[in-house]
Formats: C-alpha cells, structure tokens, sequence
C-alpha cells in the first residue's frame, strides 16, 4: 500500500507540475499576445531623412498616447516597429516583406509614390493595411484593398482649385499660364478637364518660357486678352516678375496660384501694391494650415516640440508639414481596431473603410479608393504686404 500510495504521489505532482507549467505557457503567451506592432516605414536617411524624422516622431506621439489600449476586453501595448526604406523602391519592397513576417497589424508609410507603390502589393498579400501620410500620386489608386492615404490626392488638390475657381471666384474671363515644367503642365492639364467638367470658359491656355522675351510677349498677349482672372502655376520668383509686368502693363487682373508660389520672399521680388490681392490655394485643410488658431493643432505643436527637445537628434524640433498627418493616421487605425474589437487585419480593414474620426487635420474619411472623402483646401490672399487667409 506504502508503495502505491508514493506512485500515487508522485504522478499527482507530476499532473500538478504539467499543468502549472501550461499555466505559465499559456499566460506567457497571453502576454505575448497583447502587444500590436505599427510599423512605420519612412527615408529615415539620405536628402528626405527629415520627412521620415516627423513621420516617426508623430506616429510615436500617438503611440504614447494610446498605448496601453482596451480591444476586445482585452488590454494591449503598442509597439511602433519603424524602418528604413531609404526612399528607394528596391529597399522599400524588402521593408515590406520584413514587415510582413514581423507580424504587424498595419503600416503607416510610405513617404514617396514610388516606395509606397512597390509595398502595396506586399501588404495586400498578407491583408495588412498601409496609410500614407505624404504619397499623393494617382497611380496608387486602385492598387489594393489595403491603401489608404491621409493626404489629399494630387487629382483632389486640382479640383479643388477648380472648385474655388468656379463656386467662389466666378471668373467671366480665365486665362492658364503653365512654365513648361513637368509639374506645371500636368497641373494645367488636369485643371483644363476639371473646370470643362464644371462649365467654365477658358478664354485662353499659355506655355510660357519665362526669359526676359517671354515675360514681354505674355504682358502683350495679356493685354488683348483682357481677363478678370489668371491662373498661373510657376516658382514664386517667376510670378512676382509677371505680376510686375503685368501691372507696370496696366494689367489689373487678379492672380491665382497654387501652394508652390506662396512663398514670403515673393514680397521681396515685387512690390506690396503690385501683389495686393494675389490669392494661393494651399492643399493644406484648415485646420493645420498657416495661422491656425485651431485648439488640437496647436496642442499637437506643442507635444511635438516637447517630444523633440530631450531629443539628441538635430533634424526638426518643430512638426513638418505632414507631421499631423502621421499622428492621425496611428489614430484612426487604432480607432478601427476598437471598432471592430480585433487586432488582426482582417478583421478591421473593414472597419477602416467607414470609419469617421476627427483628427488634428480634420474629419478623415475614406472614399472606396482609399482616398480621403472630400479633403478642403484653404485659401490665402496678399493683403497689406503679407499673406493673410482670405
């Protein structure tokens, strides 16, 4: 009896010793469960390092923030996971695929069209979704059920200038002027349909070299054309000698321009009655452009500059312009995450899709491209010497 009484000791404690031991298993891998990584993919290196230096110093903003979180009953970390892709495609797409077999629920990148191009397909095939905070080509859209992007689109920025152009302005003669680059034209060319679509005339469309002859035969042609306003997309030193021109011409149309021309030195190239009146429409929403007054912008302002003043790194210790844009979007995905009560892409990528939240750039929603749902633009005018929001 001795005998059997110590075996059946002994394989009670070994029962014990087992299940404690699952026990312990189980709740290590419990704890390592609740941890959800965000990647972020940036060029933290190279000429653009600054731009992928405000991605990673928003996005861990937000982290800090957030984390720890409730999802489904359950209490989670957050672990930013950020990487390198250099702003180069070929890194980008092994960022990607590291990503991917790191296990993260989603990425917030990448900084250029290209190197946010070659990591959609990556992602899409592991159902993890990417938002940029800066990529605005067109040839995202469509790429994947896994693309969303902060920014406005580059196709949205130009309708919006033809929004204003129609709804606001209501020009009874239009002239367009490009400067022949690339930039230009295509902004030109694209502003053409979308102001056709809204049935505006244009009276007229000029290409213009701006050399010391173009400048004179544009005055001239200006002159017989007689227009109440002139849309012109060029650098803000080549507006501020047309403007000249063109008021030294007698000239007093209104001129219109987009975000790349409002520059303060144009106010050093031409005189302040000359520029009185120049409007720029910024793609920047409201709320985070120039001379905001908006509370959550200037909170976010000063959690940047807090974040950054221990820093050690001497890159930006003031938000860029697309800081915002990264702060949001670790929001809105942990927003989708509680929606859908599930850390696991599959599970709130639906999700991402309806849903609304106000952030530091305004209210973000995604049209069925990803794309946000009618970004606003804002609008500046040359005023007393100085740009001022019109």
């Amino acid at each position: 009896m001795g005998f059997k009484k110590f075996n059946k000791t002994i394989i009670f404690l070994v029962l014990v010793t087992f299940l404690l031991s699952l026990l312990l298993n189980f709740s290590a891998c419990e704890n390592r469960e609740r941890i959800i990584r965000i990647g972020s993919q940036a060029a933290l290196s190279g000429d653009y390092e600054v731009l992928g230096f405000d991605q990673t110093v928003a996005a861990s903003i937000a982290v800090s923030e957030l984390s720890p979180v409730e999802i489904g009953g359950f209490q989670y970390e957050i672990d930013l996971v950020s990487r390198d892709d250099q702003g180069d495609p070929e890194k980008a797409f092994l960022v990607a695929q590291e990503m991917a077999e790191l296990d993260v629920s989603a990425v917030v990148g990448s900084t250029f069209n290209g190197t946010t191009k070659v990591s959609i397909p990556v992602y899409d095939e592991y159902k993890i979704p990417i938002i940029t905070p800066y990529a605005q080509g067109e040839d995202l859209n469509g790429m994947g059920n896994n693309f969303f992007r902060m920014v406005m689109s580059n196709q949205q920025r130009i309708e919006n200038i033809a929004k204003i152009l129609a709804d606001q302005l209501k020009p009874a003669k239009l002239i367009l002027i490009d400067n022949r680059s690339e930039y230009s034209v295509n902004l030109v060319d694209y502003l053409v349909q979308s102001l056709k679509a809204k049935q505006i005339d244009i009276t007229r469309r000029y290409s213009i070299d701006f050399s010391s002859e173009g400048y004179e035969i544009i005055t001239e042609n200006l002159l017989l054309d007689t227009p109440d306003y002139i849309f012109c997309c060029a650098e803000y030193d080549q507006l501020a000698n047309l403007i000249t021109k063109a008021r030294e011409a007698g000239i007093n149309s209104v001129f219109v321009t987009d975000e790349v021309a409002m520059d303060d030195q144009i106010g050093v190239l031409a005189s302040s009655e000359n520029l009185e009146g120049l409007i720029a429409v910024v793609s920047d929403p409201p709320s985070i452009a120039r001379f905001t007054e908006d509370k959550k912008a200037i909170d976010f302002w000063y959690k940047y500059t807090d974040y950054t003043e221990s820093m050690e790194q001497e890159l930006s210790k003031e938000p860029g312009r697309y800081a915002p844009y990264s702060y949001d979007a670790v929001q809105v995905l942990l927003a989708a995450m509680k929606k859908a009560n599930s850390i696991l892409p599959q599970d709130f990528m639906d999700e991402l899709k309806t849903i609304s939240v106000d952030g530091v750039v305004g209210n973000i929603t995604f049209d069925e491209r990803g794309n946000r749902t009618d970004p606003p633009s804002t609008l500046f005018k040359y005023t007393n010497g100085a740009w001022a929001r019109y």
